[in-house]
């Protein structure tokens, strides 16, 4: 049994802050990102369709990763092994500049950080060996076990801050 659900979308605006309009009486959306999935869970409900089906785990990637291997037996094993709640699979930053969001650990947590918001000298930065200090490009290819999703989903998707994706758009 399928269940399909729909992603949420957000106002877009200009560089310097104006709502963008798609026509003169409608204002341009766009989708959500990566961390809307939470809201679209909870609004189609998908969580409890889950948990009344035996659903444990659950592998999630963006639309953006044409590679991915879906329901990848060895990334997701691997996660089950190591009893962990969520997983990020992460593959080595090509070059500084490269506009891939970094897994790192900011103030002792671990998140992504969107490349609009790495400074030059900070992508820039190497460790001992000589690489890349922040390497570990996020591709949006996710493990979650449903006890986590019902966690975030209920008590702590109200505390995510939204990131500005910063991207030229036709509309405009």
């Amino acid at each position: 049994m399928l269940a399909f659900f729909e992603q949420q979308t957000l106002p877009c605006f200009t560089f310097d802050g104006k709502i963008v309009l798609e026509s003169p009486c409608s204002i341009a959306k766009a989708p959500d990102g990566n961390g809307g999935l939470y809201r679209a869970l909870r609004h189609g409900k998908i969580l409890e369709n889950m948990e009344s089906r035996g659903i444990t785990y659950i592998h999630v990637y963006c639309v953006d990763n044409v590679l991915v291997k879906m329901a990848d037996p060895v990334y997701i094993g691997f996660c089950i092994s190591k009893k962990a709640q969520c997983g990020n699979k992460v593959v080595r930053k090509a070059f500084p500049s490269e506009p891939v969001g970094v897994l790192c650990r900011v103030n002792g947590v671990y998140q992504v950080v969107e490349y609009s918001e790495i400074l030059p000298e900070t992508a820039e930065k190497l460790n001992a060996a000589g690489e890349l200090e922040f390497n570990a490009a996020n591709i949006a290819n996710h493990f979650f076990t449903l006890d986590f999703l019902n966690t975030v989903v209920r008590e702590k998707e109200q505390q995510l801050k939204h990131h500005v994706a910063k991207k030229e758009d036709s509309i405009l």
